[in-house]
């Protein structure tokens, strides 16, 4: 693992995970030192990819004198569907977490067909046989699946109404549709950065993305948590909606432009100080 001072702001605890919309050498484009102690409460950001036990990196990093932006609670309310879901219900798609996998009575009598199933923490790489589910028969096959996947498996269960997206050209073979979907990052309250999702697909655009950032920016005021990631999104019917929420710390860029996220965050930083 690396730890760098970012132009003296704040730390940057961070290790390559051979992603490319993830991973960033920041050495590059910031004026970095690596001094051998910090002071006391020192923010910092933890960039390793997707994080096991976010209370033990919490510890180690206030034992070296860091304070993650993000709190344990806070990193809960972003990262966790069932967290975050109450504050943006009328935002977002109608859905339900169980600890289980539900017998397909229940489904329908909750649901109408399609559904989209996914963990509450996240899908399987967005593949598309696993998360848009037609009916019963596809429901017990991708039932059985999720109890032995790797990435699903250890997840509850997160039900939530399909809603059909504007669709655009390109995207991957066998994954979710590639849709007018966003990625928007928030540093208090503020967006530092944002671009398109689904950055493998023909570029995309539309006249009204400011309506689409004000929608994630209320979503970000809701959560109130200080690095945020907001994924939103226009259903065919015109309206813009929350598809979901992150811990910052934990998401690839997409194609928001990262060189320009910190820098405007480190900007924000300043700020906040003067």
């Amino acid at each position: 693992m690396n730890l760098a001072l970012i132009e003296g702001a704040f730390a940057m605890l961070s290790a390559p995970v051979g992603v490319s919309v993830y991973d960033f050498d920041f050495e590059l484009y910031f004026r970095c030192t690596h001094p051998p102690q910090f002071e006391p409460g020192t923010p910092a950001v933890l960039r390793i990819g997707a994080v096991e036990d976010y209370d033990a990196q919490y510890r180690e990093a206030l034992d070296w004198g860091l304070r993650l932006v993000n709190s344990p609670e806070e990193y809960r309310r972003a990262s966790e569907l069932e967290a975050w879901y109450p504050l943006l219900a009328d935002m977002t798609p109608r859905t339900q977490v169980f600890d289980r996998l539900p017998p397909v009575e229940i489904i329908e009598r909750e649901f109408a067909w399609p559904i989209f199933l996914k963990g509450s923490r996240q899908t399987n790489r967005h593949n598309a046989d696993m998360s848009v589910i037609r009916d019963p028969a596809q429901y017990r096959w991708a039932a059985e699946r999720f109890r032995n996947d790797p990435v699903l498996h250890w997840q509850k269960a997160a039900v939530r109404e399909f809603v059909d997206l504007v669709p655009v050209n390109g995207g991957m073979p066998g994954k979710v549709r590639a849709s007018f979907e966003f990625r928007s990052f928030w540093w208090l309250g503020a967006c530092v950065g944002w671009g398109r999702y689904w950055y493998q697909a023909v570029d995309y655009g539309c006249d009204d993305i400011e309506a689409g950032l004000a929608l994630a920016g209320e979503a970000a005021a809701r959560l109130a948590v200080p690095f945020l990631v907001v994924d939103f999104a226009k259903t065919v019917e015109g309206r813009w909606i929350v598809i979901e929420c992150n811990d910052a710390q934990e998401s690839g860029y997409a194609a928001a432009r990262p060189r320009e996220l910190w820098t405007n965050l480190l900007d924000r930083m300043r700020e906040t100080r003067a």
